[in-house]
């Protein structure tokens, strides 16, 4: 098997970002021994790609947005392994403003998306779409577009909805959508996506939900907020896929700084969580407790550049790949396995990267 890398970086300038410095989707072989990447050819010009999903068989999806930011899109890409070439299937407009992140089902028959949108209002604002995948691993038009309702208290950033992650459950029964905008985990039911407010989980006002993931065992939820820098723990029961909270733990910021959490990662045991914090560039470690599943802060490191935006576990939890979007960089970790510490092995340059996807080819 070859370990590759997939980053995508902003080529133009977008609302919330100054710099754009960025080629498209950069492809990298990863040596997961080495802890090194190697560029492989010229990146593929895809507008804007913020996140980067990989599903099975070489395919991909990135978001992208469409001429002039009126509305963001869903791109399906191919990776030939044997070529090691990458190239755009198709695309399709997703309905929203500013896409933000992608999962997929199980099979890898759906694309998931969630846009952060509520900065226009002369173009679409769906926050979250469903993108059905063809036999040849492009994607069809939207089969589901909604737009959630409500605000928060932060009147700055909580004007609107805002979704900004969504995941399905690991059973894929349910789906789940963090929405800064209204402070909340808002839930479908799979797979006709049909709403099911009483397994919402509703959040401090004010917190500002960005990002979470499920533990591999499906029985823990990890949420990092961003307006109130946050760690939210919850248990997951699958039978019912309701979510109980189990603790909030604030984040606290460095001597007179501040903290913006953005990334969030999970070490392949469930033992060690990963947090990006932009302002202070710092990379935040927190242990989980193995018998309550509760997290608690152990140390920061230096994210090795600036605006650590988003962040990755290698498949084998032996290295951590930080991007680093305001100093083109892409920041390579060697992870300690017992004590989940990092150490600064390599850095890679990348213009503006937003975000980072590992996938593994034969």
């Amino acid at each position: 098997m070859v370990l590759y890398a997939f980053a995508g970086s902003l080529t133009q300038p977008a609302p919330h970002f100054a710099a754009a410095n960025g080629e498209g989707i950069s492809v990298f072989r990863f040596d997961d021994e080495a802890g090194t990447l190697t560029a492989i050819g010229a990146p593929l010009r895809v507008e804007d790609a913020s996140w980067i999903a990989a599903g099975e068989g070489g395919s991909l999806y990135a978001t992208t947005e469409m001429p002039g930011h009126r509305q963001s899109a869903l791109a399906a890409l191919h990776f030939d392994a044997a070529s090691e070439t990458l190239r755009l299937l198709n695309v399709e407009p997703l309905g929203g403003l500013e896409a933000c992140h992608l999962s997929l089902d199980a099979a890898g028959e759906t694309v998931f998306a969630a846009s952060y949108g509520g900065h226009r209002e002369d173009g679409p604002d769906f926050g979250v779409a469903v993108m059905p995948v063809r036999a040849d691993g492009s994607v069809a038009p939207a089969s589901f577009l909604k737009r959630h309702e409500g605000k928060g208290p932060n009147a700055a950033r909580q004007e609107a909805p805002h979704a900004h992650c969504v995941v399905p459950s690991p059973d894929g029964r349910f789906l789940f959508v963090a929405d800064l905008g209204i402070d909340r985990l808002v839930a479908y039911e799979l797979p006709g996506m049909a709403r099911r407010p009483d397994l919402d989980a509703a959040l401090l006002p004010g917190l500002g939900p960005r990002h979470f993931l499920f533990d591999g065992a499906g029985r823990h939820l990890y949420l990092v907020s961003e307006l109130i820098p946050t760690v939210v723990s919850f248990r997951y029961d699958a039978a019912t896929g309701r979510l109980e909270q189990l603790a909030s733990l604030p984040i606290e910021p460095p001597a007179g700084g501040k903290d913006q959490p953005a990334g969030i990662a999970l070490s392949g045991d469930g033992r060690h969580l990963y947090v990006s914090l932009r302002l202070s560039d710092d990379i935040l470690l927190l242990a989980i407790d193995e018998a309550t599943g509760m997290p608690h802060a152990v140390s920061r490191t230096p994210s090795g550049g600036v605006t650590p935006r988003d962040l990755k576990l290698s498949p084998s939890g032996r290295h951590l790949i930080v991007a680093n979007q305001d100093s083109d960089r892409l920041t390579i970790f060697r992870r300690d396995a017992q004590s989940g510490a990092l150490t600064h092995r390599n850095d890679t340059e990348v213009g503006t990267p937003m975000t980072v996807a590992l996938a593994e080819f034969a």
